[in-house]
């Protein structure tokens, strides 16, 4: 990498002096810089014999054969001796090494010689908005003459770095072709048409609409080119162009296009033509990287020669500084046609910005090693996908995607309460008011004989029934051999160990179990429809199913099996869960299940004990209905936690009574009303699922620049993914949502970090 010299000449002229002269050294391998004082003398023979040099050098860039690229106007022009002005130029070299080998100067020169070495690239950036220091030639500088890879380039005292955005992988050039008249650039055109490697518009004689449209452009420009006329005025801080034979304008007059154009990535102009310094004086207010230009007037063929040496160095992959040293010294082959000519071009440099580089220049090594970086940079989303699939299979993403879950079925419509369904809940206060618990056998035996006179089409008793509980046990017996619609429980396991076995007297083909199955978290999503048969518990289908069936018979609908793993009922097909459904990764085997696609509480309407035994309500909610008899006292009842929130508390069990109506209603709604049950995509539509967005993470990356864009991108990106899982579950299809967005997010990450991009 090249190293950086700033030097500072603070306040002063050449009739006065620069009594505070600094230097600072900017080295690679060293974050902060060294400083080194120093001063230059008043320079008054200097200055004298410039302004007699420069009125000279105007007299002869008058001769025939000159061709200028700029208007003048004709005078009288006095004879001049090509003798006498090398006897000036001469003096002027002189007066210029002596002056930069002053006393009070030499220790800046020394101190850099003593840190640089022979074969260092150095750029030399002199900071001064004096317009007689721009004009001088600072080439001449004994130090740069001794290192062969230094070049000066000039800036303002105060410059900064402009946020770009747009990034490219061709060079586009944006060249103006202004005023023709009296030079030929139609040679200047041609150098530029042959780079192969770089995209290239050019504007001939343009109005100045044209110009600012082309600047305006979306895609950028990295190089802004004019040939023709131009010149500087108002003491050097202003220019202007002659863009066609009638219109001259200046940088002002195209602000708010260059800044634009700034922005999205322009990092040089050349003015390949006359007096450019009052060019660069606006231009680089602007802030513009680099800039090129004409110290003085300059002939058509010195200015065409100067673009065909620094083109065919750039594009082929000199450094930027390299390539205008090389370019300006074969210059010196025209001096004996026109003197001078390799003192004339000058970099203009904001040092808050690094050296632009030609982007397709044919450097072997490191775009092989980029080629190889990008090659890796493909296999980014598919390494994320393996990733999180790996860690999805292990279940450690098993508790956010069941919470997620939750969340989407919370977030769905509330839906009516089942018509089908009524529930007669034993509450604190029917127990309280009958004074015992559980209720004895007669008082069910006569809640049972009330219900049966207004005709249900099954009812469910959720009570343990294993045991007597006098007075009455006699009676209760009798009631459940003869209610051939009665359907009670019994229990393969405990809350606290054991088993509950059938009570005694029912029929076996009257009986469903309630056992449930909780997932790790506590909550109860799964939906447990058979299980094998027990002697404690002589039934192999859940209560659920054996009242749903019951129900289902009068409408002439029975379940058809044509395998043990699938189900037909009405409308409904039912498939049993596997141990990696949806987001469940860790799921035993046992059982036959699949989800419980829960409706929202609540689930039906609901009778207390008391009501129906004092004959309190009206015989309609009973007749035809599946009624589920069950406690729902917060101090007895049999809870569970479910993904609703049913009471303040998000905490709050639900009684078990409830959750069988959930289950009721769940087949009932899919065999009759053809209501879908929750459903998941198979194993490779998850993992393409996943990958898609982990692509999206990429491209993300990929195609959006701007550290703003991004992190504006990504959040849009979650939601939209977000939307689209939320719709799919409204349809009961649950998709991954954790997984995705998690794959979203660490490839973006992981491809901006291994890109190493830098945002503009």
């Amino acid at each position: 990498m090249s190293k950086v010299v700033v030097i500072n000449l603070g306040y002063g002229n050449l009739l006065g002096g620069f009594p505070n002269v600094t230097a600072l050294l900017w080295e690679p391998e060293n974050p902060r810089p060294l400083k080194f004082i120093g001063a230059l003398p008043p320079a008054t023979e200097l200055d004298a014999i410039y302004r007699r040099w420069q009125l000279i050098y105007q007299a002869l860039y008058r001769s025939p054969g000159w061709r200028p690229r700029i208007k003048i106007e004709r005078e009288d022009i006095t004879n001049v001796s090509q003798v006498e002005f090398a006897d000036i130029c001469g003096k002027y070299v002189q007066l210029i090494d002596e002056w930069l080998n002053a006393e009070e100067f030499r220790n800046i020169d020394r101190q850099l010689r003593s840190h640089l070495h022979h074969s260092d690239e150095i750029q030399v950036i002199l900071e001064t908005d004096d317009d007689r220091l721009r004009h001088l030639p600072w080439h001449f500088w004994k130090f740069l003459s001794d290192y062969p890879k230094a070049e000066l380039a000039l800036s303002a005292p105060q410059y900064q770095r402009v946020e770009k955005s747009h990034h490219r992988e061709q060079m586009r050039i944006l060249a103006i072709l202004g005023d023709s008249n009296g030079i030929d650039i139609a040679d200047d055109r041609s150098t530029l048409s042959e780079l192969s490697d770089a995209e290239t518009v050019f504007l001939v004689e343009p109005s100045r609409q044209e110009v600012d449209e082309q600047l305006w452009d979306d895609r950028g420009w990295d190089i802004l080119f004019f040939a023709g006329h131009s010149e500087s005025q108002e003491e050097g801080n202003r220019g202007l162009l002659a863009i066609n034979p009638r219109d001259k304008i200046g940088i002002s007059h195209l602000k708010s296009a260059l800044k634009t154009a700034i922005a999205r990535g322009l990092q040089l102009a050349i003015f390949n033509s006359c007096d450019g310094l009052g060019l660069a004086k606006e231009l680089a207010d602007l802030q513009i990287p680099h800039i090129i230009v004409m110290r003085e007037s300059v002939a058509d063929g010195v200015a065409h020669l100067f673009l065909v040496n620094f083109v065919k160095a750039f594009s082929s992959g000199s450094s930027f500084y390299l390539a205008v040293r090389q370019a300006r010294e074969r210059l010196q082959g025209l001096e004996d046609q026109f003197p001078c000519a390799s003192w004339l071009p000058v970099i203009c440099q904001n040092p808050a910005e690094v050296p632009m580089q030609w982007r397709s220049q044919p450097v072997v090594k490191p775009q092989q090693s980029s080629k190889v970086r990008d090659r890796w940079v493909g296999f980014i989303p598919l390494a994320v996908i393996l990733i999180l699939i790996l860690i999805r299979q292990l279940g450690l993403l098993e508790g956010w995607e069941l919470k997620a879950y939750d969340h989407f079925l919370r977030s769905r419509p509330p839906e009516p309460p089942d018509s089908r369904i009524l529930i007669v809940e034993i509450t604190e206060s029917d127990i309280q008011l009958k004074e015992e618990y559980p209720i004895s056998d007669a008082t069910l035996t006569q809640l049972l004989q009330q219900l049966e006179r207004h005709q249900p089409r099954a009812v469910g008793l959720t009570l343990y029934r294993d045991l007597p509980v006098p007075p009455g046990h006699g009676e209760l017996r009798v009631q459940m051999q003869q209610q051939s619609n009665l359907f009670a429980v019994c229990s393969f396991e405990k809350s606290n160990g054991g088993q509950v076995r059938s009570p005694v007297g029912i029929p076996s083909n009257q009986l469903g179990f309630d056992d449930v199955l909780i997932d790790p978290d506590g909550v109860l999503r799964r939906h447990l429809l058979f299980m094998k048969q027990q002697p404690e518990c002589q039934t192999g289908s859940s209560l659920s199913f054996q009242l749903a069936r019951e129900y289902l018979k009068t409408e002439n609908i029975e379940p058809q099996m044509p395998t043990d793993s699938r189900i037909e009922l009405g409308k409904a097909i039912f498939n049993p869960m596997k141990p990696n459904t949806g987001g469940y990764k860790t799921l035993g085997t046992g059982g036959w299940y699949m989800m419980l696609n829960y409706r929202s509480f609540p689930i039906a309407q609901t009778l207390t004990l008391t009501e129906v035994l004092n004959g309190e309500f009206n015989p309609n909610l009973v007749k035809d209905r599946i009624v589920l008899i069950g406690l729902t006292s917060k101090v007895n009842a049999k809870a569970f936690f479910t993904p609703y929130r049913v009471g303040k508390s998000p905490s709050e069990k639900v009684p078990g009574v409830l959750i069988q109506a959930q289950k009721v209603s769940e087949i009932l709604s899919a065999a009759l009303d053809g209501r879908p049950m929750m459903r998941v995509w198979s194993g490779w539509g998850e993992v393409i699922w996943i990958g898609l967005w982990s692509g999206v993470g990429s491209a993300i990356a990929w195609c959006i620049r701007g550290r703003l864009r991004r992190v504006s991108a990504i959040p849009l990106a979650i939601a939209l993914l977000y939307l689209l899982c939320y719709l799919l579950f409204l349809q009961s299809t649950w998709v991954p949502l954790i997984p995705p967005a998690l794959a979203l997010v660490i490839s973006h990450l992981s491809f901006v970090l291994s890109q190493g991009t830098k945002d503009k």
